[in-house]
């Protein structure tokens, strides 16, 4: 009896610990989630329908604050955005490829308050629609968070220059 009564009793706080992880994320798990989210709102398959490619522009406007800015190396898209031309961007670049995917790897905020900083490799594979050309980059990316409202949202982006020619 007692057994049975020391399984029960461990049982219990593994799961109250697991509910409470679940239930309770860290503000790690959030940013690791917000970009797992922008991942996959970028991402796109063949065939995607004109309702999910409005759902998904128009969800990245809430990973961004009010203003993100971009610093990129190759100039374009270099400057302060709001999210509603980030979504705009967004909408015109997945209109130039039949499928898309951006991955980021080893994403470890360095959080301070209610900023992070995440320094990161992305990866960006694209088939150009009606072509055989695929457009890939990998690069390494600095990016900032700011807390807004409870929640994690994207307020930069860097190109961080690894190897330099």
């Amino acid at each position: 009896m007692k057994l049975k009564l020391i399984i029960f009793l461990i049982l219990c706080v593994a799961l109250s610990a697991v509910a409470v992880l679940y239930l309770f994320p860290s503000d790690r798990t959030k940013i690791k989630k917000q970009f797992g989210s922008l991942s996959s709102l970028v991402s796109k398959e063949k065939g995607e329908s004109a309702f999910t490619m409005a759902y998904k522009v128009n969800a990245i406007a809430n990973l961004f604050a009010d203003s993100c800015s971009f610093e990129f190396s190759q100039h374009y898209m270099t400057g302060d955005y709001t999210p509603e031309q980030i979504t705009s961007n967004a909408a015109k670049g997945r209109g130039q490829f039949s499928k898309i995917s951006l991955d980021f790897y080893d994403v470890v905020p360095d959080i301070q308050n209610d900023a992070a900083v995440v320094e990161t490799t992305v990866r960006f594979h694209g088939e150009i629609k009606d072509s055989v050309k695929v457009a890939e980059e990998t690069r390494e990316i600095q990016c900032k968070l700011k807390k807004i409202e409870g929640k994690w949202k994207f307020t930069s982006f860097k190109v961080v220059e690894v190897l330099k020619k």
